[in-house]
């Protein structure tokens, strides 16, 4: 208790630490206390802690970063700015004599759309919905498949996306399948109205009738799938009669004659 002790030293000569005040007891406020936040705090706490609304997730595209697999699952993105910037760049080399470049514009964003949003929306937003990409300004379907009859003969055909390969039966070639030309072009008319030459793998099953009732049974089943992947294609295959099932059947023979309709020649004796 004398002057040493008051100095900070022990008896033995030990220094001892001073005395310091206890640091305040932090108790978490009791509900009628808690604080009040305002829109504009709660909204940026929220966007800290990332929670997003319906409609703020609705105004944003989600696309996946492939450089950091750790890193969240998804970024945001506005694409309304993305989707407008080719539009600012045309509107600004653009005349502004023309009265009519409003309703001009107008007709042109209801007919044209922008595919990175659509394909973002249909994405995440409708994953139930097949699998579609573009082609020429189109969208198509990624599988399709249809199925028609020619004469005797009767086709199933699938289509997928890919590089034009056509397999008839498994593993048979078209050209091992049907030799003669008008044959192959009458099987590859709806890739050539349509413009889909090379886009599409074909598989197709055929059974009955002979060479040219397969072909046009062929014919008749891409033409359909063709038609199921993009129903926009329906005037080009037309133009062709592509989507024309021909019903017409060879009348059978009759019993008591040589054919459907000749008789056995007469003789007298």
């Amino acid at each position: 208790g004398g002057p040493a002790a008051a100095a900070g030293v022990s008896e033995g000569g030990a220094a001892v630490r001073p005395l310091e005040p206890r640091p305040p007891v932090v108790t978490f406020p009791e509900k009628k206390q808690r604080m009040q936040l305002s829109v504009e705090e709660a909204l940026y706490l929220a966007k800290e802690a990332g929670i997003w609304t319906t409609r703020e997730v609705q105004l944003q595209i989600v696309r996946s970063p492939p450089f950091s697999p750790r890193e969240k699952p998804f970024l945001l993105e506005n694409f309304f700015e993305v989707a407008d910037t080719d539009d600012r760049s045309r509107d600004a080399d653009s005349d502004d004599d023309d009265p009519h470049q409003f309703d001009n514009e107008a007709a042109d964003v209801s007919a044209e759309a922008d595919p990175a949003i659509h394909g973002a929306i249909q994405k995440y937003f409708r994953p139930d919905l097949p699998p579609k990409f573009w082609h020429r300004g189109e969208e198509w379907l990624t599988t399709a498949e249809g199925k028609g009859t020619r004469k005797r003969a009767t086709a199933h055909a699938v289509v997928t996306r890919g590089s034009g390969l056509f397999k008839v039966n498994g593993e048979q070639d078209m050209f091992s399948r049907w030799p003669l030309i008008y044959n192959r072009l009458d099987v590859c008319q709806p890739f050539k109205l349509t413009g889909t030459a090379g886009v599409f793998d074909v598989f197709v099953n055929v059974k009955g009738g002979g060479d040219g009732g397969q072909a046009g049974a062929t014919r008749l089943a891409v033409a359909r799938a063709l038609f199921e992947a993009n129903p926009a294609c329906h005037d080009r295959l037309q133009q062709g009669f592509c989507l024309l099932e021909d019903t017409r059947q060879k009348m059978s023979k009759m019993p008591g004659k040589q054919g459907a309709r000749s008789r056995y020649a007469w003789t007298k004796r």
